[in-house]
């Protein structure tokens, strides 16, 4: 059984992070991650003192901002709110965005920029999304199918949606989920988190013998990995 706790941690220099404490009964370390958006996730042993968790940040604080200004400079970050010729992201490139009035708001890419055809400008956001997920169905459906040949393991299904602090996943059952948001990233990230998850239908676990099968088909993956923030 597990509890979670959000909170705000305060840097020396007064940024202040959003965090979220999850507590698991039976744990006994301390483990932090930071999330694709940015804000920080901890999990920790039940019934820990508050005074012990800041402690543990005060004691990660420079790595976590560390790592934060790397996220900034590389993460493939999109608008939230739609501007004439404003940019987004379309594997690993960013194109302007361009409006037409409609009867409804859908996204489309044109080969050297988007078209908004738009109803209300509050559904930027929405549209976008949903580009995305048509995108993903399309370009990582048939890039799974490629590798899933040469890999020779093949998902039993595959599902699209938008993920806060993952890329992917594969179920005990071989089901894998992609994170639509890999659609912003080059095609060789792409390629890297497709071969990750396949590799988790023979082995499901993070040892030696799961990342020596990732290594036979991305040789590279502890580069690729860095990038993906």
């Amino acid at each position: 059984m597990s509890t979670e706790k959000a909170f705000l941690y305060r840097c020396r220099d007064g940024r202040e992070l959003l965090c979220t404490c999850r507590h698991r009964k039976g744990q006994k370390h301390l483990y932090l991650r930071l999330r694709v958006d940015g804000t920080v996730y901890v999990s920790a042993p039940s019934h820990i003192p508050m005074k012990r968790l800041l402690s543990f940040l005060e004691e990660k604080e420079a790595w976590m901002l560390r790592r934060l200004a790397y996220m900034d400079s590389h993460a493939k970050s999109d608008p939230l709110r739609f501007s004439e010729g404003c940019r987004i992201w379309y594997l690993g490139k960013s194109y302007p965005v361009f409006s037409l009035p409609a009867s409804s708001d859908r996204l489309d890419f044109e080969g050297d920029r988007f078209l908004f055809r738009c109803r209300d400008p509050e559904g930027f956001s929405k549209a976008l999304g949903r580009f995305y997920l048509r995108s993903a169905k399309r370009h990582i459906g048939a890039r799974v199918e490629w590798w899933a040949g040469r890999m020779g393991l093949f998902p039993a299904s595959l599902r699209f949606r938008r993920y806060k602090s993952r890329w992917g996943c594969c179920t005990s059952g071989n089901t894998i989920t992609f994170n639509t948001a890999l659609m912003r990233y080059e095609e060789v990230l792409v390629d890297y988190v497709i071969v990750h998850e396949l590799a988790h239908i023979r082995h499901k676990h993070h040892q030696k013998a799961f990342w020596d099968l990732v290594a036979q088909y991305i040789p590279d993956y502890r580069d690729l990995r860095k990038r993906l923030v």
